[in-house]
Formats: C-alpha cells, sequence, structure tokens
C-alpha cells in the first residue's frame, strides 16, 4: 500500500513507482471511477474526433479481415508505376 497527499485544490500525485507499474510516463489522460467506496484510476487514451472512425467495429473488422489475407497470402504486389496508372483511371 502507498500513501499520498491531497493538496487543497485536489491534486495528488502518483509515486513514480506506480506510474512505472501502469506503464505511464510524462503526462497522461486517466479515467476515474469510485467503486465500493474506492477512487480508481485507468489510464486511458483519448483520441480526437475525427480519428474515432478508425475504431468502429466495422473498421476494426475490415482490418481484421485485410490481416487475415496478408497472413494467408492473399496479396497482391504494385509498383509505383501500377499505382500511378490506376490512380490516372
Amino acid at each position: 500500500m502507498t500513501i499520498v497527499h491531497m493538496n487543497a485544490t485536489g491534486r495528488v500525485t502518483i509515486p513514480a513507482g506506480l506510474r512505472h507499474v501502469l506503464g505511464v510516463e510524462g503526462e497522461g489522460d486517466f479515467a476515474i471511477d469510485v467503486e465500493d467506496g474506492a477512487v480508481v484510476l485507468r489510464p486511458v487514451v483519448v483520441l480526437p474526433r475525427e480519428d474515432a472512425w478508425a475504431y468502429t467495429p466495422e473498421h476494426r473488422s475490415l482490418l481484421e479481415r485485410a490481416h487475415a489475407d496478408s497472413r494467408e497470402g492473399r496479396v497482391r504486389e504494385l509498383s509505383e508505376e501500377d499505382l500511378s496508372r490506376l490512380a490516372d483511371r
């Protein structure tokens, strides 16, 4: 157990050893909850709204399909010339 102090403005410092265990360095964002009378902090990644599409179930499904195709060797190699021809269409 680690005891920390909360200052008058509500700030609590997470000791370096705990930050190391959590895998957080420098500045970071956390979700904060109260569970059974305890404050629980969980590290989170905050995305810009314009990037959220990449994490929708539909897009993640497409990525998984692409990775599966790649693992199974269902890929094509295109040269820069091939790409240019396709772009000109």
